[in-house]
This record gives C-alpha cells, sequence and structure tokens, in this order.
C-alpha cells in the first residue's frame, strides 16, 4: 500500500496502522476495520490497534476507503484515545470466560 503525501511517497507494510494529522485539523487512518459511531463531535473507530476515539468540533469524513481500510477525517481534532478493549457485551462475556 501507498500513502501519497505533500513530499515523498512512503511505503506502509500492508496491516500497518498509521496516523497522520496535520494542524489539527485534517487527520488521515490507515488500517480502519469499522467506524462504530461518528457525529459532528466524536467518532468511534475499530482500527487492527484497538479502539480509537476522537474528539473534537465540525468533525466531518472526507474520504473513505472501506476495502483498503482508508479514513480521512476534517474539522477541529482536540483528543484521540485509543481503547484496546472491546466495548459492550462480548467485553463482560469475554472477561467471564477469558
Amino acid at each position: 500500500m501507498q500513502i501519497q503525501t505533500d513530499n515523498p511517497t512512503y511505503a506502509i507494510p500492508s496491516g500497518d496502522h498509521v496516523v497522520t494529522m496535520r494542524n489539527r485539523k485534517r487527520m488521515d487512518l490507515t488500517s480502519v476495520k469499522t467506524i462504530d459511531r461518528f457525529d459532528q463531535e466524536e467518532f468511534i473507530i475499530r482500527t487492527s490497534q484497538g479502539v480509537l476515539v476522537i474528539r473534537g468540533e465540525e468533525l466531518r469524513i472526507v474520504h473513505l476507503d472501506v476495502d483498503k481500510g482508508l479514513l480521512t477525517l476534517e474539522g477541529t481534532i482536540s483528543t484521540m484515545q485509543y481503547d484496546e478493549e472491546e466495548s459492550g457485551s462480548r467485553n463482560f462475556l469475554h472477561k467471564l470466560f477469558g
């Protein structure tokens, strides 16, 4: 997989999770599995490295390629946080039965 930026071209091994942010206004992500929920203030995204929560203002999807797992967001990004735990009942059952 190749990612084209303003300068050189970077080769990213398939499956690697890369997050690139430009001036807290634009974010590019690779290895996106699903988008669980989103609105203008919060995105909850499952990536190959866990669940990523992005919060901000006026967030919106600029580009989404489901087949390649690529996502580009724009807006004012205030926080991003990874949660390696699965959410919901699956996590609860996994903790009980391991």
